[in-house]
């Protein structure tokens, strides 16, 4: 499946790039959304219009647009025409809608919302309302809902005639006779019970919520540990505002390993490296090169204070990269170890604990190991001092590996209890951070165990 997905998508980017438009439209045509935007996002702008030109149904080209990267998204929406975007708008679903008009020019965004269908405006304002990374920002207001006492029968012939309007349906979600939500049961249940059965008599009463302001992390971590399809979002007298579903969890987990991996590469909300503003990316980038930057001034301060110890026994300089090198990976790991698991919830106190006395034992173990390698080759270029050398560098890579795991480790954790990021750790932060604590290790193991 997947090679022939690839496969069409290759075949979409050739005939775009060849502007062989017979053939790329009969192509377009027997493609999914989901497929046609995966080739537009690998295309060329005048490719991807070109592309964009042989979608003829508008609920298709609805969906490859709900499917496109803003960047692309904001490129090609400028070829629409206001009547064609409000027909657009009105195939979408409705939490689709209301990421669309969040995209759109100022200028357009509140007509488009007033060009739309009235009960769609409605639920869009809802959405738009709530934070966008947030339960209520990326819910889905319409639901399949019924009063505790109605029947099994009743149920199924409500969910008949509302099918048309939901976008999916994972669970029945039960009120009271004051609208909020005291039980759920799934579409299973639903129909293995007999007709005459109301649903207070078998749903399930122990519902996980969460309120519109949750943050869409959350959200992603509590659907994932329940292994739950959708989530329900009610407000502070429990009614249901709507539903988070699975598409759209997966979506939010995407976004926030993308999110994760940029931030521990330093270059901030940077994703389209042909694009944005040159200066702002630069900027991005340069923050955090300063501190790679004064922490290698630092170092360079470092070395040279040890300049007489070096000068008396060459081959320290040499063993340098090598416990730089070393710690620094090692810190890493150990950090991204940590944000993996703040990421999934485990980064309590006891959990901290746990993964700290954990990484210890593991920087330990591989410090020895490190050392009974290294201190061998130290053996045999240490000169007269070979034995004392050989202890001194083996020392040094244990105590290196060691601290750089705990170090790694530490950093993100409290950088998440002080409310930061904990995924700038992993980047120039912990590398950093760590190349000077080597070195410091280093040369005072050295100087304590080598003879002056």
């Amino acid at each position: 499946m997947a090679q022939r997905v690839q496969n069409l998508v290759e075949a979409m980017r050739r005939l775009a790039r060849r502007s062989a438009v017979a053939s790329l439209k009969r192509t377009v045509e027997k493609s999914r959304a989901e497929d046609i935007a995966e080739a537009v996002g690998h295309l060329a702008p005048h490719e991807q219009k070109l592309v964009m030109q042989q979608v003829e149904n508008e609920e298709t080209y609805a969906d490859v647009l709900v499917q496109l990267d803003e960047s692309d998204f904001k490129l090609l929406i400028a070829e629409v025409d206001f009547d064609r975007l409000v027909r657009l708008l009105n195939h979408m679903e409705v939490d689709d809608e209301a990421d669309i008009i969040q995209l759109l020019p100022e200028d357009i965004r509140e007509l488009a919302l007033e060009a739309i269908h009235q009960t769609d405006k409605e639920h869009v304002e809802e959405i738009l309302a709530y934070p966008e990374d947030s339960a209520g920002g990326i819910m889905q207001p319409l639901v399949f809902v019924a009063h505790e006492d109605t029947t099994c029968r009743d149920a199924i012939n409500a969910l008949h005639e509302q099918a048309g309007d939901l976008e999916m349906i994972f669970y029945l979600y039960i009120e009271n006779d004051t609208k909020q939500l005291v039980g759920v049961t799934s579409l299973r249940a639903l129909l293995t019970h007999p007709p005459s059965t109301a649903l207070n008599e078998f749903m399930t009463t122990e519902v996980i919520s969460v309120e519109p302001e949750t943050d869409q992390e959350d959200v992603a971590r509590i659907v994932s540990r329940y292994d739950m399809l959708a989530l329900p979002v009610t407000d502070e007298g429990r009614r249901l505002l709507g539903i988070v579903t699975i598409d759209d969890v997966v979506d939010v987990i995407q976004d926030e390993a993308m999110e994760d991996m940029l931030l521990m590469a330093g270059v901030g909300d940077e994703v389209d490296p042909t694009g944005g503003s040159v200066f702002k990316a630069a900027r991005q980038r340069a923050t955090w090169l300063f501190l790679t930057l004064f922490g290698g001034i630092a170092m360079a301060m470092i070395i040279t204070s040890y300049e007489d110890a070096m000068s008396r026994l060459p081959i320290l300089a040499g063993f340098i990269p090598v416990m730089m090198g070393m710690g620094g990976n090692v810190g890493v790991q150990a950090a991204t170890i940590a944000v993996q698991n703040i990421a999934t919830g485990h980064a309590n106190v006891a959990g901290t604990a746990q993964m700290g006395w954990h990484e210890l034992r593991v920087g330990l173990l591989m410090g020895i190991a490190f050392a009974f390698i290294l201190g061998m080759y130290a053996f045999f270029v240490g000169g007269e001092n070979r034995i004392d050398f050989a202890l001194a560098i083996a020392t040094a890579i244990v105590a290196t590996v060691t601290v750089a795991a705990t170090f790694g480790l530490m950093v993100p954790v409290t950088l998440h209890r002080l409310g930061v990021d904990p995924a700038i750790a992993t980047g120039p932060f912990v590398t950093t951070g760590i190349d000077i604590v080597a070195i410091l290790i280093y040369f005072w193991t050295c100087m304590l165990m080598l003879p002056t």
